[in-house]
């Protein structure tokens, strides 16, 4: 009997499934696709670049949307520190201070 216990502990004619479970599977396979980072022009990267050095010089909100693979996060706050030799901006919400990279920012937009 030990024969028939594999690594999982499954036996091995019990390896089958259900249509229904290939469709789930294939659903969830689909969800958890990583999407493509968006190119972004340069004027679009300008206008960020300039929104945000007015949000470190005004001390206005800014409303950045972070990319990630999965789905964009937003991040709303002030801008504390543009860093160009680590290439991030350091911002400050909710009490406490968030880095993003350059490469992350999709769009940002007055808040």
């Amino acid at each position: 009997m030990g024969k028939k216990l594999e690594g999982n502990g499954l036996f091995e004619s019990s390896r089958m499934m259900l249509p229904e479970h290939k469709a789930q599977f294939a659903v969830q396979q689909k969800e958890t696709r990583h999407r493509q980072r968006p190119l972004l022009d340069d004027q679009a990267l300008e206008q960020y670049a300039l929104l945000l050095l007015e949000s470190t010089e005004r001390q206005t909100d800014v409303v950045i949307c972070v990319f990630d693979p999965v789905r964009d996060e937003t991040v709303r706050g002030r801008v504390v520190k543009i860093d160009f030799t680590l290439r991030r901006v350091k911002v400050a919400c909710a009490g406490e201070t968030v880095s993003i990279r350059f490469a992350d920012i999709v769009n940002v937009t007055r808040g």
